[in-house]
This record gives structure tokens, C-alpha cells and sequence, in this order.
């Protein structure tokens, strides 16, 4: 994993932000970045053309992690973006709703270390 390049976590809790950021470097990942909430992810996003995968809280000030995933899959030079969903909803329903717009994966929290990695390598690798 160690030329996973850079990641962008929008989460609204500092808390998760520092505990995702720090899990994705002790996997490898190169550059991680962080933002708190889904306006400033897109801003980001719109700004650096560069990023390889997006992990998105589900429920997040300004800018939801499923409005942000939709502005994603809308945006032609970022449609193909991977972009995962993390909540703390573990319903079917919220699932099948990050499904039913595009969502690359979906991570429930509270995860664990092995559970990002897998997931980081399921996508990367593809």
C-alpha cells in the first residue's frame, strides 16, 4: 500500500478525522487530508485534481456525504473517484441509500484498523 496517494477524509468530528488520518498513514498512504465537512471537501476537491479516494461521513455540516458523493458522480472529471461512505448508521436503509448513489464502499463505525486497510486495498487495487 505504500504508493497510495493522497486521501481525502471529511468528517465532521476532529476526533474521527485524527483517528482515520492516522490509520490511513500507518498503512502507507502517503498524504491524507482532512476537512470538517462536506463544502470544504468539494472545495478541495474542485481545487486539487489529485486525490485517489475520498472517505465521507454520511451526516455532516454545510455538505452531506451523500450530497458531496452526488456532486462527485455528477462532475465528469470526477465521476470515477472513489468515494466512501463512514457512519455510524448501520441500518440496511442507509446502506442501500449510500448504494443507491454511487457510493464505493460503505464503513461503519467504530472500525478497526484491518477494516480500512481492506478496504483501502479493495479499491486501490482494482
Amino acid at each position: 500500500m505504500g504508493n497510495a496517494g493522497k486521501i481525502l477524509v471529511a468528517d465532521d468530528s476532529a476526533v474521527m478525522q485524527n483517528v482515520l488520518k492516522k490509520i490511513l498513514l500507518g498503512i502507507g498512504c502517503r498524504d491524507v487530508r482532512t476537512v470538517a465537512n462536506g463544502q470544504a471537501a468539494w472545495e478541495l476537491l474542485e481545487s486539487e485534481k489529485d486525490f485517489e479516494l475520498v472517505f465521507a461521513d454520511l451526516r455532516m455540516p454545510r455538505l452531506s456525504g451523500l450530497a458531496l458523493l452526488d456532486r462527485i458522480r455528477h462532475t465528469p472529471a470526477m465521476q470515477a473517484l472513489p468515494v466512501v461512505i463512514i457512519s455510524s448508521e448501520a441500518d440496511p436503509a442507509s446502506i442501500l441509500e449510500a448504494g443507491k448513489h454511487n457510493a464505493t464502499a460503505y464503513v461503519v463505525k467504530p472500525f478497526s484498523v484491518e477494516k480500512i486497510s481492506c478496504v483501502v486495498k479493495n479499491i486501490l487495487e482494482r
